[in-house]
């Protein structure tokens, strides 16, 4: 489905939402679907409009409650019907070209990453262009974690066992990690990887929809960096000692 089909649906649901009491369940897990579609479509300013919907006081009273209820959804109705408004301008005054984004012309990806995600890419299969990257990284951590230790480890427990230096050697390390910020630099590039562990898996398992191939491109960016931080630091071809 399309943005503009899923923000519909979204709308369409709102009438169903007004039965007391205010802020009802039902309207909980309508509020969460919505932000999220929000969030992998558009930039956090709309997230941000979104969630402020409506008045801003405080209830004297239940039926007050609910009318402030009624008044959010309102408002919330109106701000996603102007949020495809723009979504559908946007398309028909200028539509994107990943071949004319000069991210992807300025920029070297690693080129396992361009190998598994750039025909994806092109294609407008963003979301999977990015799974697949992210997925070329952990492979890239499994096989390290193999060769150095015979382990075979996925997803968190990988990136720990990796990265981690505060109860062990690491099986990669970026520094001689004999100061504070040798650690603290450690300890920040495991979050890097463990941070693509928890966006595979989102968009895995939710089945994200992402139509911002910008958005896109900067998710390969940085599968393209860490690729190439394990080039140089994974199997000690330039390790520090």
């Amino acid at each position: 489905m399309t943005v503009v089909e899923l923000l519909s649906e979204q709308i369409n649901a709102i009438d169903g939402l007004r039965h007391p009491p205010a802020f009802n369940p039902q309207y909980k897990i309508w509020k969460d679907t919505t932000k999220r579609i929000l969030e992998d479509n558009f930039n956090e300013e709309y997230v941000s409009m979104f969630l402020r919907a409506g008045p801003n006081r405080f209830a004297r009273s239940s039926q007050e409650q609910y009318s402030m209820f009624n008044q959010k959804l309102d408002e919330q109705k109106q701000l996603l019907e102007g949020f495809i408004e723009q979504h559908k301008r946007f398309n028909q005054e200028k539509e994107v070209k990943i071949s004319n984004i000069s991210a992807l012309e300025s920029y070297q990806f690693h080129p396992e990453i361009l190998f598994v995600s750039k025909q994806l890419l092109q294609d407008g299969h963003y979301a999977q262009s990015i799974e697949e990257a992210f997925k070329r990284v952990i492979k890239e951590v499994k096989s390290i974690i193999m060769v150095k230790s015979g382990e075979n480890l996925d997803g968190d427990k990988a990136m720990n066992r990796t990265f981690g230096s505060e109860t062990q050697e690491p099986l990669v390390r970026f520094n001689k990690l004999e100061t504070d910020g040798d650690r603290d630099e450690q300890k920040g590039m495991m979050f890097l990887f463990k941070g693509i562990v928890g966006i595979r898996n989102r968009k895995v398992h939710d089945n994200i929809l992402l139509s911002d191939p910008q958005r896109a491109i900067e998710y390969l960016s940085l599968a393209s960096l860490l690729m190439r931080l394990l080039d140089e630091f994974g199997l000690n071809r330039n390790e520090k000692d």
